[in-house]
This record gives structure tokens, sequence and C-alpha cells, in this order.
């Protein structure tokens, strides 16, 4: 049971940070970005390209954060099995 709890802790976290890398401050750069500094269709493929990299550094920062709460809230249990 524990196992499970933790891979889902895991996968929330690692889903709402990439989330909200991607909608709070992604979605913002990039439509600035389209709009004042790109020249071409690459120029905005390749920004792309940069903003899933990013959003992947954040999903895996983000399922890292989740197993460290997670430990650490687990550890505390005093009824813990």
């Amino acid at each position: 049971m524990k196992i499970l709890i933790r891979l889902l802790c895991i996968l929330v976290g690692a889903l709402t940070l990439s989330f909200l890398a991607a909608k709070g401050v992604l979605a913002s750069i990039g439509r600035w970005y389209e709009m004042n500094k790109a020249r071409s269709f690459d120029d905005v493929s390749e920004a792309f390209v940069a903003a899933l990299a990013v959003q992947a550094i954040f999903a895996v920062a983000g399922a890292w954060l989740a197993d460290w709460v997670f430990r650490k809230w687990w550890h505390k249990q005093p009824d813990r099995q």
C-alpha cells in the first residue's frame, strides 16, 4: 500500500509542477517571444523545443519534491506499518 501511495504522490507532484510551469511561466514567455522576437517559424519551433525541455525538468523536480515530502510525512506517522 505504501508503494502505491508513494507512486501516486510522485505522479501528482510531477504533473502539478509541470502544469504550473507550462501555464504560469512558459505560456506567457512563449506568447511574448512569438509576438516580439521570433522572425520565422524555425524560431518558434526552437522555442517550443526549449519549453518542452524546461517542462520536463520541472516534471522531474516535481516528482523529486513530492517523493521527499512523502518520505518526510511517512516517517512522522506514529502508526506506520
